[in-house]
């Protein structure tokens, strides 16, 4: 018999005379026919997605293909399930077969600049929406139209007017957005296109159409031009056409408020419309919770414009990503894999079916993939990032063009380039459909997959103090394909672990494996080192202690609600407009530091201020805080505190302007050193034929210091030899000089005699040798100790500034405003610390000097470090070998694991065990000291790993 026969059979029969047994009997067949009944409907598949009960036949399942006709011009190719290359109208029907009914489209005013170059972003005018809009009619798909009132992207960062309005009245841009929205409505329609529903501007929590603030007037007459436009259309037409508004960040808990403005404006709409981006939008919960008190206020409907979520980390087009290794890839409710894909989209789909008007759910961008796949590591990376931006450029497929600077400098005049979502495609990155294309049809009756395993994870990052101890887990999770998950024992290399060097602050990455099923699965986890919290009380464990406390609506309570870790925070809310301080005073010594916390909240206005400031000599600097929701921490910090005298007073403290309801915590916060500011010289040499006096850092460069084509005398290093001696000898009868710095101008090849480094050693005398092109490179006598001062004597430091051995595409996948390559003319590693001391210009005071090494094996640049550039330009960076680098400068510090040389070396062909030794500055009992596995100095094997350290 089939499910349903047996579920019928198991209701039939008389109850009237059965005993209890018989009755448990039939209660437990029934329960056994119904589920049978239930997987009767499910479908096989490669995913497991859980059916959403109760979806009506007009839920729409949507997708937002605006960047199809840019990408399919690019030259970009798709393919059905079987593999076949598809033209434009079977890639619409393959939509329309994967369970999609409506398409969405965006629509800017005039994207182009003067010369007709387009900006990007799928360079969506209007006739891009007719093409794409009569292909979804054409397959049985409805369109909604996103009008962004703008000449390119609108969102809540920015609602630019276009072009053609930025000089018009209120009066005259609430005439031109009706006629504008009537005549393009009208366009569409006699072209064919099923028009279902138009969006009067995209993410408007700000403004629209140039015009800022919901409580705004100017604003909220454009939303009622653009809906009564809508209305008049569906009325001329006798057709359906729902007007929807459009905003984010439900997580800021401000939808009620956008929804009064526009009912107090009188501007009536059919949807209220979210985006929702589990990355940055809080939780489903209280999306559901913002949308019903729409419906149920106003009786709006309501469903979900925008939403995505990412299959793995990896990039594939040569343009960052949104959601990458290190940003926006923690704390989060989904695996970056397929499953995860396809649990986020079912999850909102549920969520919205189960909002009192909940009416459907589109996904963003599904078919944005790279125009041309790239790999970093691949042979040809040069050549197919040239490509992507050649097309990029002339068909506008990456997300912003170059010619949108004129438009938008502060954004896509900075950051144009390719696709940030490329990782989020319903697609794979050569064009065939994943799984989860199918989602709005496997929600209908569910689908299941043979259990598989999707993604080791990574072990929780660790964070603990300078000198402080750690311990890695033995265990990591593991998630499957049906969203089940475990632990399992994991192995960490050893040498990886050893190199965590727990004084000296920075982030260290430990790898590990994981052994299941036959397969090994790679792991890690990151360990931070931070440097020592100056702070008295930062996480507020012990109340107010330290702290100073003025103002309105602030307090620290105890009760862990609200905190970022352990107990105590510091809580604030008012139920009227409100001012708090929150200050405390420390004594610092000279050195540039930061200082910092942890901000969440809501209930705010866009007038509201939340920041953190610094006060040193009665000169503040600060840095603004952002309230995104309930535990969604912000992390406002003051970076590159000078402070030029030891003993110096300074004040840090935590304000806010107001507005009455905001409410919200601080928690964690911290003040360390990061740098040194370098002394100006207690003593300054004579000057000589080879010496030049030392130079406060805070003063003009000399010329030593800049890139500069000038001849440098040749160094006499027997005159340098005899005038170090005599300063030493100086120095060493005057109690009142504790150091010494010598600046020597070289030029060519920079070896240092063993008379010079024996003049120094265990001294606190620090050499600077300036090679006259903008480097200065310079050893600290208290390094030299052991074999150290006999090695270093046969390391050229001579640094070529205008050395290009990093390859282009290579060198470009660092984003910064500047960047300046660096070679080391001796590329083994050093027995000492050799500071190297880089001028990157005045003008970038203030910003972040990064240094990195490129690895010509792997063929990547790893990161070694940041440095805030000081006044005069210069920055400061350790070096453990010699090689290829590049100094990149950006506005913030990159977010990026620091390096650290495990010491290990593969042997190559032709190797010998004296060469290596020879190579990197010890002698063969040096090293075969340091590889007790080698057993017979006459055999080693090529890919063998050597311990360099």
């Amino acid at each position: 018999m089939t499910a349903s026969e047996n579920f019928l059979q198991a209701l039939n029969g008389d109850y009237t005379s059965t005993t209890v047994t018989e009755i448990e009997e039939k209660i437990t067949n029934l329960k056994k026919a119904k589920d049978e009944l239930k997987s009767a409907t499910v479908v096989k598949a490669g995913i497991n997605v859980e059916k959403v009960n109760g979806l009506t036949s007009d839920f729409i399942g949507g997708v937002d293909i605006s960047s199809y006709r840019a990408l399919k011009d690019s030259g970009v190719k798709y393919y059905d399930f079987a593999g076949n290359e598809l033209d434009d109208a079977r890639f619409f029907k393959l939509l329309k077969d994967s369970g999609i009914n409506y398409v969405r489209i965006r629509v800017w005013n005039n994207p182009y600049d003067a010369s007709g170059n387009g900006y990007g972003g799928g360079n969506n005018d209007l006739q891009k929406a007719v093409d794409m809009g009569k292909l979804a009619t054409d397959a049985g798909m409805r369109v909604l139209i996103d009008f962004h009132y703008s000449d390119f992207w609108a969102d809540p960062a920015k609602q630019k007017a276009l072009k053609a309005w930025a000089d018009m009245t209120i009066a005259e841009k609430t005439a031109a957005v009706k006629d504008y929205t009537m005549n393009s409505l009208n366009t569409l329609l006699d072209a064919g296109v099923d028009v279902g529903m138009v969006q009067v501007g995209n993410e408007t929590n700000n403004g629209i159409a140039g015009e800022s603030g919901l409580e705004n007037a100017n604003t909220t007459v454009i939303f009622r031009a653009g809906c009564e436009a809508i209305q008049q259309v569906e009325q001329d037409r006798n057709k359906e056409i729902k007007a929807v508004v459009h905003f984010a960040n439900p997580e800021k808990q401000n939808y009620m408020t956008y929804a009064k403005a526009l009912a107090d404006a009188g501007v009536e709409y059919d949807v209220f419309a979210s985006s929702y981006y589990p990355y940055w939008h809080g939780t489903l919960d209280n999306l559901k919770n913002q949308l019903n008190e729409i419906t149920e206020k106003y009786g709006k409907e309501v469903m979900v414009a925008e939403t995505s979520w990412a299959t793995g980390l990896e990039d594939s087009d040569g343009h960052a990503n949104t959601v990458r290794e290190g940003n926006n890839d923690a704390g989060m409710d989904y695996d970056f894999s397929i499953y995860g894909q396809a649990k986020e989209l079912r999850e909102v789909i549920n969520a919205v079916s189960e909002m009192d008007k909940g009416i459907g759910v589109f996904y963003w961008e599904p078919a944005w993939i790279p125009v041309k796949v790239y790999d970093e590591n691949a042979e040809n990376a040069a050549n197919v990032l040239t490509e992507n931006k050649a097309a990029w450029e002339k068909y506008g497929s990456g997300w912003a063009a170059s010619y949108a600077k004129e438009y938008d400098a502060e954004d896509a005049g900075k950051w144009y380039g390719g696709s940030a979502i490329d990782n989020q495609a319903l697609f794979d990155a050569s064009g065939h459909p994943l799984e989860t294309l199918k989602i709005f049809s496997y929600v209908k009756t569910g689908a299941e997959t043979a259990k598989k395993i999707s993604t080791v994870k990574n072990a929780d990052a660790i964070e603990i103090e300078l000198g402080s101890t750690f311990t890695l887990p033995e265990t990591v999770k593991v998630t499957c394909s049906d969203y089940t998950s475990g632990a399992e024992n994991v192995t960490w290399n050893a040498q990886d672990v050893a190199a965590v060097n727990t004084n000296a602050a920075g982030k260290y990455t430990v790898n590990g494996t994981v052994s299941l099923e036959g397969e090994t699965y790679q792991t890690k986890c990151v360990i931070t080192v931070n440097p020592q919290n100056l702070l008295t009380n930062p996480r507020f464990e012990d109340g107010e202690n330290a702290w100073i406390l003025s103002g309105t609506g602030i307090k620290v309570l105890m009760d862990g609600k609200d905190s970022k870790d352990g107990n105590g925070y510091l809580h604030f809310y008012n139920d009227s407009d409100f001012t708090y301080d929150v200050t405390q005073t420390i004594t610092l010594d000279a050195g540039i530091y930061r200082f910092g916390g942890y901000l969440q909240g809501g209930g705010n206005l866009a007038a509201d201020s939340y920041e953190v400031y610094v006060s040193v000599d009665g000169k503040p600097q600060t840095a603004q805080g952002e309230l995104n929701g309930w535990k969604n921490w912000s992390n406002p910090e003051v970076q590159n505190i000078k402070i030029t005298k030891d003993g110096t007073k300074v004040t840090v403290g935590i304000r806010a302007t107001a507005s009455a309801g905001a409410w919200g915590s601080w928690d964690d916060m911290y003040l360390n050193k990061t740098g040194e500011v370098t002394p100006a010289p207690v003593v300054t040499p004579q000057p000589t034929a080879t010496l030049t006096p030392a130079t406060a850092p805070e003063t003009e460069s000399s010329s030593a210091d800049k890139d500069t084509s000038a001849p440098v005398q040749t160094v006499d290093w027997n005159t340098v030899t005899s005038n170090v001696q005599a300063k030493i000898a100086e120095v060493t009868q005057n109690p009142n000089i504790n150091s010494v710095n010598m600046n020597i101008v070289c030029s060519g090849e920079t070896r240092l005699p063993a008379a010079v480094l024996g003049s120094i050693k265990g001294l606190d005398m620090t050499l600077a040798l300036h090679s006259g092109n903008g480097v200065t490179v310079s050893i600290s006598g208290q390094d030299l100790k052991g074999t150290a001062l006999n090695a270093l004597q046969n390391i050229d430091l001579t640094v070529d500034s205008k050395a290009r051995n990093i390859p282009a595409a290579v060198a470009a996948s660092k984003k910064a405003e500047a960047t300046k390559q660096l070679s080391v003319k001796d590329t083994g590693a050093f027995p000492v610390t050799v500071n190297i001391h880089v001028n990157v210009g005045a003008e970038n005071s203030g910003k972040y000097a990064n240094l990195y090494r490129y690895n010509a094996e792997k063929k990547q640049l790893e990161y070694c470090g940041s440095f805030p550039v000081t006044r005069n330009g210069q920055s400061v960076f350790a070096l453990k070998q010699g090689g290829d680098y590049m100094v990149t400068v950006t506005a913030a510090q990159p977010k990026e694991t620091v390096y650290f040389n495990s010491g290990d070396y593969a042997v190559k062909a032709g190797d010998t065990l004296s060469a290596i030794a020879k190579r990197n500055h010890m002698s063969l009992a040096e090293l075969k000291a340091k590889n007790p596995q080698i057993k017979d100095l006459h055999k080693i094997r090529v890919g063998q790993k050597l311990n360099l350290n």
